[in-house]
């Protein structure tokens, strides 16, 4: 009978600890940020960095939220941290300014990338899973005064940023 019961107990742990590991999504520990990739380049090699720099791109391009107007995009992210894009239609949207990645590696070998943007109060803020995290603040307007934060923790909107609409436009 104790032979059982250590048995579950043991499978019981592990998948507490599986569970934990991939629960919220937020960035790996080792994760760093960087404005270039010349900067990035210094900690890894350079290829990896033009590469996670692609990447990023991609994924802002893909996933960034999306206002129809500036007004929107400001009140969410911070005036001055948003720009205009232009759609196939020939209107404008509006979408957070993309200031950097987050590049490092994840529990299962995979390099994690994620793009990062300046929010209200000179947070940083960084995208994943439909979920926002601050992952640190930049001191002034500059991009090289990233301040790293110790412990990402998850954005929770209140009052009026949690009725913040975006959109997207296909195409």
């Amino acid at each position: 009978m104790k032979k059982s019961r250590s048995v579950k107990l043991v499978l019981l742990g592990g998948a507490a600890i599986t569970l934990a590991a991939c629960g919220d999504d937020a960035p790996p520990n080792d994760a760093k940020f960087f404005s270039s990739v010349e900067e990035c380049s210094v900690v890894y090699d350079a290829a990896a960095c033009a590469e996670a720099a692609a990447e990023t791109q991609k994924i802002s391009d893909q996933e960034a939220p999306l206002y129809a107007r500036k007004e929107e995009c400001e009140a969410e992210f911070g005036v001055g941290s948003c720009e205009t894009r232009q759609t196939t239609s020939g209107g404008s949207i509006f979408m957070p300014m993309l200031m950097g990645y987050m590049m490092g590696n994840m529990l299962s070998g995979n390099r994690f990338n994620q793009p990062v943007y300046r929010g209200p109060n000179n947070e940083a803020m960084m995208p994943r899973n439909g979920r926002l995290f601050n992952v640190g603040s930049f001191a002034g307007a500059g991009k090289s005064s990233f301040q790293q934060a110790t412990q990402f923790s998850r954005i929770e909107r209140g009052g009026f940023g949690s009725t913040s609409k975006s959109f997207r436009v296909g195409g």
